[in-house]
Parts: C-alpha cells; structure tokens; sequence
C-alpha cells in the first residue's frame, strides 16, 4: 500500500490524470492526497474480492487506462474483460516467486498477467531480461523506477539521535532475506569493533534464528509488525542497513535508507546493485558471503567521514533517480502510448 500510495498520489498531482483507486476496506486512507478517488471493496474469506463490485466501479469510470499494482489468482480470469474496457498495464514487482514462497497458483498468476497485460512495469533492468526470459515481449516491458520513501520522515515528527555503530535489518522475516548470514556476521564484527549493535525488526517467524545468536548482547530483535511511525524511529537510529538476501527483485528497504540519509551494505542480486552504487552510496557484496557482509560494514562503522558522505550520496541518488514527480510523468508517457486517440 505504501507503493500504490504514492504512485496514486504523485499521478493524480499531475493536471493530466484523474486517479481512482479499487481497494479493499480497511486501508490507511491518511496516506493517499485527497484528488486520489477511492472506491473500497470488501474482501471475501482470506483471498477473494467482490468482483461484481470492482466490474461495476471500473464500467461506471469508463478508464482511459486500467493498472493493476497486485497479481493475484482473482485477476487473472478477469483480464480478457478488463482489457475490453482498456488498455491494461500491470506493475511486476516479482518476476519471480521468491524460493520460500513458492505457489504454483501464484507463480502461473505471475507470468499470464504479465503475458497479458498490454504493458508490463518492472523496477530494474535485469528483472527486464527475467521478465524476457519467462516468453513477454522487450517491446511490452518499460523500467520504471521504485520511488521514494521520502514521505515515512513525515509521518513521525520526533527527531531520533542516531545510536553510534547500530545495524539496521528492516523487513518481514523470511528466509531469503538471508538474516542467517547476517547473525554470522557478529563476532566478525566483534574482533574489530566492542561497542556495535544488529538490529532486527520484522514481523514473520524468527524461531530458527534464535539458537544461532550467540552474544546476545549484540543484537536487539523486534519480531513484529513495525507501524509506520516507528519507521521513521528505526531508520534515524541506524548507522548503516543491511539487506544480505540471498536472492531477491527489487525492495522498497532502499528508498527508505536513503530517506534518512543511510548508507546500504546490500548483496548483489536481482535489481539490487542498480540503486546501490558501489563504493558511493554504500557496498555491494556476493550473497551468502558474512566476511564480505562483515567487512563492508566494518568500513561503514569504521570510518564515520565515509558513513557520513554515503549517507549524503544515497539521499542525492534518491531525489535524482527516485522522485515521484518523474516516475509519474514516465508512467502518463507509456499510459499515452496505449491510449488511441494520442497514438
């Protein structure tokens, strides 16, 4: 919701578009501009929509366009109809189904909507070449950057002091987040550095890791869905974050690093080393690899000029790469494209 938020908002800014947005009840309606129309749907049992209702809102509408943020099993019967009231464009976050989520269901979902939507959004040039590689055409693929967190520092005012030498781990808690490699980092980090602490804090099941954690005094675990006020609280504590997946797309864990001014030590998989620059905006090291994940964040913690000039780079690289106000206006450019009367 933070995604479509903030896509919603910074399209509907723009005097071109009028913005509806289908949701389901119960969505944080404080974080959308008021120009962006929500029409709310209630759920049916865990994972199913009244469709009748969502038909009904898009024929009353009449788009112009129809972009689906979500791939989900229910859409997918509806695409021949939806494309008949407009051209539909769909944003694929995952290419592909992370190993520990694997759901045939979903992974099939994935690659017909993709297939047969008129346009397909992805946030980096190698989920491109995945999305290629999977049957769907280079000239139906457009890279449209993830945008900017920018907006979690305004929703808690409280100014936080950063912690000296604190890692910052953020996300839901799944395997290939590799959290397993970053716990092996601890007494790497604790031949060089005493005073140093590893954050942890995601919702999601963190029982496998507790036995690997051997000096407890170094890490601060918070196994819980984080609310977005308490974002902002992390991420000014930290000195550097940490992403040590083991495979991965893109994240939206970036965007807010660079928000508050924070160097990433990430790995380098999937789209992951198109927003890190190596070496300017923090590093880039090889998955499954704690000696490289240790050392680049030992010269993060070590070196408080570097930490400081990466923090600066990273939120310069955000608002020239990452801006909302550009993202819209490449969005309304391919929507235009697909819309007859502006061919």
């Amino acid at each position: 919701m933070h995604y479509v938020s903030q896509l919603c908002n910074s399209l509907a800014n723009n005097a071109e578009c009028n913005v509806y947005l289908i949701t389901p009840k119960g969505i944080n309606e404080s974080l959308f501009d008021r120009r962006v129309i929500l029409k709310k749907i209630p759920s049916v049992d865990r994972h199913g929509y009244r469709i009748d209702l969502m038909i009904k809102y898009l024929l009353d509408i009449k788009p112009d366009i129809i972009h689906t943020s979500m791939v989900h099993p229910f859409i997918v019967p509806l695409l021949p109809f939806l494309k008949k009231i407009a051209p539909v464009v769909a944003t694929v976050h995952d290419v592909q189904l992370h190993s520990d989520q694997k759901n045939f269901i979903f992974d099939l979902s994935t690659l017909i909507t993709s297939k047969c939507a008129d346009l397909d959004f992805v946030h980096g040039e190698k989920l491109k070449l995945e999305l290629i590689k999977r049957g769907v055409l280079n000239s139906k693929i457009s890279v449209i950057p993830h945008g900017d967190y920018s907006f979690f520092s305004c929703v808690n005012q409280k100014e936080i002091t950063e912690e000296e030498n604190t890692i910052l781990f953020f996300g839901r808690i799944l395997d290939y987040k590799g959290i397993n490699y970053l716990i092996k980092t601890e007494p790497l980090i604790s031949s060089k550095v005493s005073n140093f602490k590893i954050i942890i804090a995601g919702n999601g099941d963190f029982s496998k890791y507790e036995n690997m954690i051997g000096n407890k005094n170094h890490f601060e675990i918070i196994n819980e869905y984080i609310p977005d006020e308490k974002v902002s609280e992390l991420f000014q504590k930290a000195s550097v974050v940490v992403l040590p997946y083991i495979e991965a797309s893109h994240t939206g864990i970036i965007p807010i690093a660079y928000a508050f001014k924070k160097p990433v030590v990430a790995t380098d998989v999937g789209s992951l080393s198109e927003v890190v620059v190596d070496g300017v905006t923090g590093f880039i090291v090889p998955p499954k690899d704690s000696q490289s994940l240790a050392d680049s964040l030992l010269n993060v913690l070590l070196n408080k000029n570097l930490k400081n000039s990466m923090g600066n780079a990273a939120y310069e690289f955000m608002k020239k790469n990452m801006s909302w106000e550009v993202i819209a206006q490449k969005t309304i450019r391919e929507y235009t494209k697909l819309i007859p009367n502006n061919c």
